[in-house]
């Protein structure tokens, strides 16, 4: 699991040399940069936010100070979830073979 967006295609390259078939690589990273290692299928899959609604919320989030409630009415995000001290996105995007070279960032 790589964390960072050169993380991902790193251990995809180190599967891709080793010629392993056993390892499973997904990780957060950006679809350009993992597009060779999804094809071969050294990375099973690359997750991202969609940043600009990652920021949104988080503005939204600091004006709006909901300390104490269970939800936020976010914008034109709608209704989050706050779990403790987070306040919930939702899920991340997932690119995997079958998406992938719809993308192009």
């Amino acid at each position: 699991m790589g964390i960072s967006a050169p993380a991902v295609p790193g251990a995809g390259e180190a599967v891709k040399q080793s010629g392993r078939k056993d390892l499973f690589v997904i990780g957060l990273s950006l679809p350009n940069l993992n597009k060779p290692y999804v094809r071969s299928g050294a990375v099973q899959s690359v997750v991202l936010w969609n940043t600009g609604d990652l920021g949104y919320l988080t503005v939204w989030s600091a004006v709006k100070g909901q300390s104490g409630a269970s939800s936020i009415n976010a914008g034109r995000l709608g209704v989050k979830v706050i779990a403790g001290t987070e306040v919930i996105l939702g899920t991340p995007f997932i690119f995997n073979k079958g998406n992938i070279e719809g993308f192009d960032f």
